[in-house]
């Protein structure tokens, strides 16, 4: 599966989540959300998706390490 990052708009929270598609990978984000709620995951307004790595499992990397910048 793909890998991408959902951010919210005013930089809040971020989250990580493995999915198909961009919806998918909402509604993953919206399935494990904490106190900041599911709308905010489901709301493209109130939140970003960026695309990670395409398929991870294929190029043998099973993971992702995410640098504070």
């Amino acid at each position: 599966m793909t890998a991408f990052m959902l951010t919210a708009r005013d930089n809040s929270v971020r989250m990580t989540v493995r999915a198909r598609c961009i919806s998918c990978a909402r509604g993953v984000a919206a399935s494990n959300a904490g106190a900041e709620g599911t709308r905010i995951w489901r709301d493209p307004d109130m939140s970003t998706v960026a695309l990670l790595r395409d398929h991870p499992q294929a190029d043998g990397k099973p993971g992702l390490i995410s640098r504070n910048q």
